[in-house]
């Protein structure tokens, strides 16, 4: 017979198993996105999760064009600062003067500032 206590202990170990079970190896959160910004993430965090260094600098230049057609496609929130960010990144890219890092640091933050705000309606063009 288990007692009171020991249910909660139980529960709230099996509440702890449950949500480390949900986290990716890199103890990330897996989301559930619509398609459109789904699409968008799964570009962005193969190139964001990469280690820093040359590859990833390479990757993020190669997938920036790709980068701002999908967030210009996002329908589902309002993706305005997130496809204003891109550009930066593909100037950089272009450029030899470095930056991508942080230009890539810019459209991580503008696709997490999309994810965590109050959905809204996107105005029609």
């Amino acid at each position: 017979m288990i007692k009171p206590n020991n249910a909660k202990l139980v529960f709230a170990v099996m509440v702890i198993i449950g949500g480390v079970a949900t986290a990716d190896e890199h103890g990330h959160v897996h989301h559930h996105f619509a398609k459109d910004i789904d699409a968008f993430h799964a570009v962005l965090a193969s190139v964001w999760h990469a280690r820093p260094g040359p590859e990833r600098t390479q990757d993020a230049c190669a997938k920036a064009g790709e980068m701002a057609r999908l967030a210009s496609e996002i329908r589902s929130l309002n993706a305005t600062q997130l496809v204003a960010s891109i550009p930066a990144l593909i100037a950089k890219c272009e450029s030899d003067k470095g930056g991508v890092d942080a230009a890539l640091y810019d459209v991580h933050e503008a696709f997490h500032r999309l994810i965590d705000a109050k959905p809204r309606p996107v105005k029609a063009k």
